[in-house]
């Protein structure tokens, strides 16, 4: 994935070349997923963990590069034809705008035939145009255009890119999958699968626990956990399942939101590794 496999380290420290803006500690978290804008697939991929920054006072521009793609699929989204010619533009765009500039990057937008590359920065809007400028003339082959708005407030990046709750639940589950398979798990075979939900009272928790019964879920263990001073009546559940993306997905988002239902908190799921 070229440039782009260097991001996934905790923190980097961002800073301006000519010295008029303080270094900042950015925090990084980056995934992708799935969505439709105007009835048409698009996938976005950004960094999650700017939410726990966001906005960045010194950064209240957004600038953004929209690639038109010379090989898109009939979806209108990228083909593996043409991924290595469009993370070779990433390559060269973002550390050439990391060390000329002050320009962020958040994420990237792939649908209806575009590549949309996303950054906040500071009041020096026109030099990061002139930098993508540069930079594009060895990309001959691309017709492209540069945006940039006055965003104080992050909107593109809360509103427009940042995934709602039940995206965020589907993104946690893929990652654990992701590390079953890492330990050799093929994830074929059912099996038993643990959940955990907080509540802030027993009256909450004895009506969800009513809900998940009807659904032959098991009730493992019920615990009241006094650090947790807002939600201190903690369950385990549990129910034997398959193990792929849409099984999970479907089961998670079902207790996410009966949990919602109970003013409780879903806190995740685990399992056992089998390896076959």
């Amino acid at each position: 994935m070229g440039f782009l496999n260097k991001f996934w380290s905790k923190k980097k420290v961002l800073t301006d070349t000519q010295n008029l803006i303080q270094p900042i500690e950015v925090p990084e978290n980056w995934d992708f997923y799935m969505c439709q804008i105007d009835d048409q697939p698009a996938s976005y991929f950004l960094n999650l963990a700017l939410s726990d920054v966001a906005p960045i006072a010194t950064r209240p521009n957004l600038l953004w590069l929209e690639l038109k793609m010379n090989y898109a699929n009939e979806d209108g989204l990228s083909s593996s034809e043409e991924s290595d010619a469009l993370f070779a533009v990433e390559d060269a765009l973002i550390p050439a705008l990391n060390a000329q500039s002050n320009a962020l990057y958040i994420g990237r937008l792939t649908h209806n035939d575009t590549r949309d590359l996303y950054f906040y920065c500071a009041n020096e809007v026109e030099k990061i145009k002139n930098i993508i400028f540069q930079v594009m003339q060895s990309f001959s082959t691309y017709q492209y255009r540069i945006g940039s708005r006055s965003d104080a407030n992050w909107s593109t990046y809360f509103d427009c890119m940042y995934p709602n709750e039940e995206i965020i639940q589907c993104i946690s589950n893929r990652s654990v999958l992701d590390n079953l398979r890492k330990h050799g798990d093929s994830l074929t075979i059912a099996r038993p699968i643990d959940h955990w939900i907080y509540f802030q009272n027993e009256t909450d928790q004895v009506h969800f626990i009513t809900a998940i019964k009807a659904l032959a879920f098991n009730v493992i263990q019920q615990n009241r956990m006094d650090e947790n001073q807002d939600y201190p009546y903690q369950l385990q559940i549990s129910k034997i399942g398959d193990i792929h993306q849409e099984a999970i997905d479907e089961c998670v988002l079902q207790l996410w939101q009966l949990a919602k239902q109970s003013n409780a908190e879903y806190d995740g799921w685990e399992t056992q590794i089998i390896k076959n």
